[in-house]
């Protein structure tokens, strides 16, 4: 980012200091109403890790590490679609950041018209591989509008990623039908658990990586993100509270055997409910946003 920018971001962005990790400072931004690194990386820094670093730098295992999870992720994915199916107004899906494609490959199961949005090749290939439309391309609404409208917009674990989440949600809003939900998840980031581990029990901010994750939400701020794009919230849950494992004396931070053995248990966790008492999960998933605990959040946000 050159130094015209640099003050010029500056002077939008402003807020208290709540962490600094390698260099990068993150911010209660008043003017954006929710956290983010200040200053901001750069589109064109963006593009390029994005498009190449991450998928073959990165994260090089990230796609056997996914084929090894997708039992999980697919029933994951059944939940959500579920959801889906008791709001949106009909099934035509529009998945931007799609990644290796398995919330398209559960839709189009379920009989959903899908399409794919990837700027990854690696990933973008790996999923039309599989039968499943994918433009491999950065999403505009421009670049998607001789598709037509859909009944959901889907955000997976994207809003984290990107220099400009307003913007985003912004052009997937007028890609929506009438009454089309926008469905969204990502890190329940500064939750009370994270918080009391890092502010009583002496851990660092773990949850904190600048490279990867330039924007830090939780239900609260995400919520007012919605609300202020005219998206009325009608569904909101959050995910397995990760950070009970550290509680409990397994600390997984900087430690992948811990990490991978933590994240086997709940996955087993998981598939045990979702398979014989999907209702009992569902609970659990209300009861720990409702305590503003768990590792990712789930909001479905209807247009007027």
């Amino acid at each position: 980012m050159h130094l015209a920018e640099r003050l010029m971001d500056t002077a939008r962005h402003h807020g208290p200091v709540l962490a600094t990790v390698d260099g990068h400072d993150v911010i209660e931004c008043a003017s954006c109403g929710f956290r983010h690194i200040d200053p901001l990386l750069s589109e064109e820094d963006l593009r390029k890790f994005y498009d190449g670093e991450f998928y073959e730098k990165e994260r090089p295992d990230y796609f056997s590490r996914a084929e090894s999870d997708k039992d999980w992720w697919m029933l994951r994915y059944g939940h959500y679609f579920e959801l889906l199916e008791s709001h949106a107004p009909g099934r035509r899906l529009l998945d931007i950041g799609s990644g290796p494609g398995f919330f398209l490959e559960a839709g189009q199961r379920r009989g959903w018209d899908v399409l794919g949005f990837e700027p990854s090749k690696r990933a973008a290939d790996y999923t039309a591989a599989r039968g499943i439309a994918m433009v491999n391309d950065f999403f505009t609404p421009g670049k998607v509008a001789d598709h037509g409208k859909f009944d959901v917009v889907s955000l997976n674990l994207v809003l984290e990623h990107l220099s400009d989440p307003i913007a985003l949600v912004q052009g997937a809003r007028r890609m929506l039908n009438p009454g089309g939900i926008l469905f969204v998840t990502s890190p329940n980031d500064f939750n009370p658990l994270q918080m009391l581990l890092w502010k009583k029990m002496g851990l660092r901010p773990w949850w904190v990586v600048p490279k990867h994750h330039l924007n830090y939400f939780d239900l609260a701020s995400v919520s007012r993100l919605f609300r202020g794009q005219g998206l009325e919230p009608v569904h909101l849950e959050t995910s397995y509270p990760l950070e009970s494992f550290i509680l409990a004396g397994r600390n997984y931070v900087g430690d992948d055997c811990v990490g991978r053995a933590c994240h086997a248990e709940r996955k087993a966790f998981e598939t045990a409910l979702f398979t014989h008492d999907p209702a009992r999960l569902r609970a659990l998933a209300a009861g720990w946003a409702a305590q503003g605990i768990g590792r990712e959040f789930v909001i479905l946000g209807r247009a007027g």
